[in-house]
This record gives structure tokens, C-alpha cells and sequence, in this order.
């Protein structure tokens, strides 16, 4: 289940959807020069309590909602966020200041990757005020929306081809019921893993080289085997370049409903409000409390003027792990980060043959990085906090014992001193 996360879609709460598509349909009539639907119906979800509103003409909707809401005043800024701000206004002049649960579908994407030139434009995919954040901010301090299906790592550099490692010859682990769940990229076919996790099975390559990012949740994957070899991995594979919150959420209540003690979220959201997605923190309240949530801080440590310390989702939500890379310059920073563990020249299991990857001259400069074809035979060596996430999970996973000690109470022994306003710092020995 993918899509593409438009700037023409947004999530409103199930009990609240008549009102809205009503304010939609009043809103057209008192326009009245253009017959046509502002709302194109809406997709429901059981799952979430939520439906999904696709509106085909953002602006034209926007503008009949300031009308109907007696907004005046300078109307500029991107259609969803005015959409946004009419039905609540409009909402909270006949309410005493209530208004609808509603909020925008955005993008979701990898935190490795790299960073975009700051002269590169945003595509229209992210033209919806910042709502989509695959890779954050640029680095050279332009402030324009990342484009849609780039990945970025800031400064974590790409992976690197290695021999295959000793500790592939150690033998693995009797499966003892413990389950990580993982929301990531496709898996792919590797003998370290045979049996360690379950989920679809990888198709058959076209004979062309792969980029680089597809091998993401065979890395972590690796990570989690090898510090947690009892523990089975149930992969739900999102993250394909073109995720949305929407997707990505149904993905994460799927886990929880396969019995995930550990759920690791190697992915981020960014948004200008500092508010998290209403999609995503949903999806998160679905999961039984015995459910650890692990997620990356992000890979944004880079950026200037404090944007090192920008949220990002759903690492900043309560009551989940936030985990940054140790020591690492492209680790974000913040008091929500909650822990702290290796995540810099991890190795683990990786793509074979041949894959593109991008090679950056100038870091944070302005020359764009470009692709390279470099061979791999399965494992690899890389950086980022989603890597750094994957080992929190796999610590957590290794002390947890099915009917005796929870995810959840291990969690709560290792995180101790994140109580006492600093990160827990954690790793594998």
C-alpha cells in the first residue's frame, strides 16, 4: 500500500468528516462563480479513526474557504496551510474556538542519504508549507523544502563496501518469540539473515544497478541479528522514495497488530509548526503500551541557526525512544533526543553486486553530489542515527524475555537517566 503525498490531501478525524466536507461543499456554493467539488470524497480508515481528503484544486479551495470563514487580511502562503487555518477559523468563530481535528498528509523518507545543493529547487511535492521532510532543511541556509524522494544524510557519508566481517561466521540464535518490528525500505536476500525475519519477499532485480538507499532495512536488519540473534524481524516495507504519513501509519498499526515488542522507525517528518503529524501520532496511541517505539533522531546536525535542533518526527513524540548517534557532528540535537548510541562506520549486511552511490565533493557546499557505481558483496560499513536507532532496538530486544521481562520494562531500566533531563547513553557492550 504507497502512494504519493501530495500538497492536496489532508487527514481529518473520522467523527469530524461530515463537517468538513460539508464547510468544503458551503464554501464552493458561496464562491459560486466555479460548479465545480472542492473535495474529490475521502478515503476512511478503521485502522487510524481517520479519513483522507483529497482536495484537486488546493488554491481554488483555499480561497472559498477564506471567503466562507471572513478571513481577511493578507491571504498569501501555501493553499494547505490556508485551508488549514480557514476551517479552523471558520469552525472556531461559530464554536467558541473549537474547530475539527484535521491535519496535513506529508512525507515521510529515510534520515541517511545525501544533502541537497542549496541552490536545488523544491518540487512541487513539498510546495505545501514544508510539510514533507525526507531530508530537512539544506545546508547551505536557503530554507526551501526538501524535493520530494531525495534522501539526506547530513554529513553521515554513504556506505562503503567491506569484506565479509568475522562476526558473519558466528552462529545464530534459536528464535525466542521476540519480535522487532521494522518500518524501513524493502529487504533483500542474504544468507546472514536466512530465517531471521519475516515480511514480503524480495523480487527479482531488473540487472541494473541499485541505488544505494534500497539496501537501508538489510543494514539495520543486519544490526538487529547481530545484537539481538534470538529475536525475529517483522519487516513492513514503506519507504520507497515516494512515502506518505498516511501509508506509513497503517504500516506501523500492521506491526503493532504482528505482536512487535520493539518497533523501530528509521525514518523522519519535519514540520514548520514543530507539531507533530496527526497521521503519525495516531497511528502511535494504536499500539498496545507494552510496544517500544525506536526511532532516529535524524541525520540534520549539520544545519545552522539552531535547525540542529529542529524536531523530527516521530522521534520527538512522547513516549518514544529518540536515538542519536553518539559523538557523531550529523547526529540532531534537543532535549526530546532520549538516547544516545553508536552510530558512526557501523557494519552490518548490505546489498551485492552492483550499486549507485552518491559521492558528495563539497559536503554542505554548493556541488551537487553525483552517483557512482560501486560493487558490493553484502555487507557494508555506514553512518546515521537510523543505524544508531537499529542498535537501541536491538538492545532492548536481547533483554527482553517473552511472559517475564517486557520490552517495556527493559526500556525503562536503560532509559534511567533520560528521567534525569540527559540521554541515556547505551551500546552493545
Amino acid at each position: 500500500m504507497t502512494s504519493v503525498a501530495e500538497p492536496t490531501q489532508v487527514v481529518v478525524a473520522l467523527p469530524h468528516l461530515g463537517m468538513v466536507l460539508t464547510a468544503l461543499d458551503e464554501a464552493r456554493e458561496r464562491a459560486g462563480s466555479d460548479p465545480g467539488r472542492l473535495h474529490a470524497g475521502a478515503q476512511t480508515s478503521d485502522a487510524l479513526e481517520l479519513a483522507l481528503v483529497t482536495l484537486p484544486d488546493p488554491e481554488r479551495a483555499a480561497t472559498a474557504l477564506e471567503s466562507w470563514a471572513q478571513i481577511g487580511g493578507d491571504r498569501g502562503g501555501p493553499p494547505l496551510d490556508r485551508i488549514l487555518a480557514a476551517v479552523r477559523a471558520g469552525f472556531g468563530r461559530q464554536y467558541c474556538g473549537w474547530s475539527p481535528l484535521l491535519g496535513k498528509n506529508r512525507m515521510v523518507g529515510e534520515v541517511h542519504g545525501r544533502q541537497r545543493s542549496a541552490a536545488a529547487p523544491a518540487s512541487a511535492a513539498t510546495q505545501d508549507g514544508r510539510a514533507a521532510g525526507i531530508q530537512g532543511r539544506t545546508a547551505g541556509g536557503s530554507g526551501a523544502a526538501p524535493a520530494s524522494g531525495e534522501v539526506s544524510h547530513g554529513g553521515g557519508g554513504a556506505p562503503v563496501a567491506i569484506a565479509r566481517p568475522a562476526w558473519a561466521d558466528r552462529p545464530g540464535a534459536t528464535p525466542n518469540g521476540v519480535v522487532v518490528g521494522l518500518i524501513d525500505t524493502a529487504m533483500v536476500n542474504h544468507d546472514y539473515l536466512t530465517g531471521a525475519w519475516t515480511g514480503p519477499y524480495p523480487g527479482a532485480g531488473d540487472g541494473r544497478p541499485v541505488r544505494a538507499e534500497a539496501g537501508h532495512a538489510t543494514f539495520i536488519a543486519g544490526l538487529v541479528r547481530r545484537h539481538a540473534p534470538a529475536a525475529t524481524l517483522s519487516v513492513h516495507p514503506v519507504l520507497d522514495g515516494t512515502a506518505d504519513a498516511w501509508t506509513t501509519a497503517h504500516q506501523i498499526v500492521a506491526a503493532g497488530r504482528a505482536g512487535a515488542d520493539v518497533l523501530n522507525l528509521s525514518f523522519v517528518c519535519y514540520t514548520d509548526d514543530g507539531d507533530g503529524p496527526l497521521v503519525l501520532a495516531t497511528a502511535l496511541e494504536r499500539l498496545g503500551r507494552d510496544t517500544v517505539v525506536v526511532a532516529a533522531a535524524g541525520n540534520h546536525g549539520y544545519l545552522a541557526d539552531g535547525r540542529d535542533h529542529q524536531p523530527a518526527f516521530p522521534a520527538a513524540f512522547p513516549n518514544v525512544v529518540a536515538v542519536g548517534a553518539e559523538g557523531a557532528p550529523f547526529s540532531a540535537k534537543g532535549p526530546w533526543i532520549t538516547a544516545l548510541a553508536p552510530g558512526t562506520d557501523l557494519e552490518s549486511t548490505y546489498l551485492s553486486g552492483t550499486v549507485s552511490v552518491w559521492e558528495d565533493p563539497d559536503g554542505a557546499g554548493p556541488a551537487p553530489a553525483t552517483r557512482h557505481d560501486k560493487t558490493f558483496q553484502g555487507y557494508a560499513r555506514w553512518s546515521g542515527t537510523s543505524f544508531a536507532a537499529a542498535v537501541v532496538s536491538a538492545l532492548i530486544a536481547e533483554r527482553t524475555v517473552p511472559g517475564r521481562i517486557s520490552a517495556a520494562e527493559v526500556a525503562a531500566e536503560l532509559l534511567a537517566p533520560a528521567a534525569e533531563g540527559k540521554p541515556a547513553r547505551l551500546g552493545p557492550a
